[in-house]
């Protein structure tokens, strides 16, 4: 099956935003052979933009996302190509056999290579029509797709710096992303932890997501 032809079968099975790229310079020695990735999206429902903690889990986007992969897998298969479903990094979180296997390849990877987004001041995967407010999957596959969209190498947030002030942490440093970026440089990992661990004692929710609330990219603040 063709690219085009397999990207509107990825619609209709319910997929909202989809992008190939070409992953071959960001995976592990044990993954080079499946070097093209079909990134995958949805997005958050709208309510959450107005809730005190941005609750990020959404048990029916898992189940959405495993049920696109699977069709996408089937498809592979039955087109004679290997594949390796990625599950979404809240899914990852559990204890299953992927997760343990692959628990370190980034969405955010497979997104920018198929110029669907970019890594933001915040650390997230910022979309132009949507901001951080998506949940990835992604399919790797040795099919040999051409990619759908100009690869984001840079950062695309310039001066804005909404989520740096909005930041409770004081985690993010404001520096702007680029290929090869050390993400400790960008973001205080320990501080953000922290807070999330104060959220959870004071109300209850190991959550906190005031980055992604804060974003304009996709909303008017």
């Amino acid at each position: 099956m063709d690219p085009a032809s397999l990207l509107k079968k990825i619609k209709d099975w319910g997929c909202e935003i989809v992008g190939i790229g070409d992953v071959s310079n960001g995976l592990p020695p044990d993954l080079k052979g499946l070097s093209t990735a079909i990134s995958l999206a949805l997005i958050h429902p709208e309510q959450q933009v107005e809730d005190q903690i941005y609750e990020y889990r959404f048990l029916e986007i898992e189940r959405k996302f495993e049920y696109i992969q699977k069709k996408i897998s089937k498809q592979l298969r039955d087109d004679g190509w290997r594949f390796l479903e990625i599950p979404t990094d809240t899914s990852k979180q559990r204890d299953r056999l992927i997760s343990r296997i692959h628990p370190l390849f980034p969405h955010k990877t497979a997104a920018t290579c198929a110029g669907l987004g970019w890594i933001g001041k915040s650390g997230l995967l910022i979309n132009p029509d949507h901001g951080p407010r998506l949940s990835w999957a992604t399919v790797l596959t040795n099919a040999p797709y051409w990619a759908t969209g100009k690869p984001y190498i840079h950062g695309q947030c310039g001066h804005c710096n909404a989520c740096v002030r909005a930041c409770p942490a004081g985690a993010i440093s404001g520096k702007e992303w680029s290929r090869g970026t050390n993400y400790e440089t960008m973001i205080d990992i320990v501080s953000c932890a922290q807070q999330l661990e104060n959220n959870r004692i004071t109300i209850g929710e190991l959550a906190c997501g005031n980055c992604i609330k804060i974003c304009w990219r996709g909303h008017d603040i």
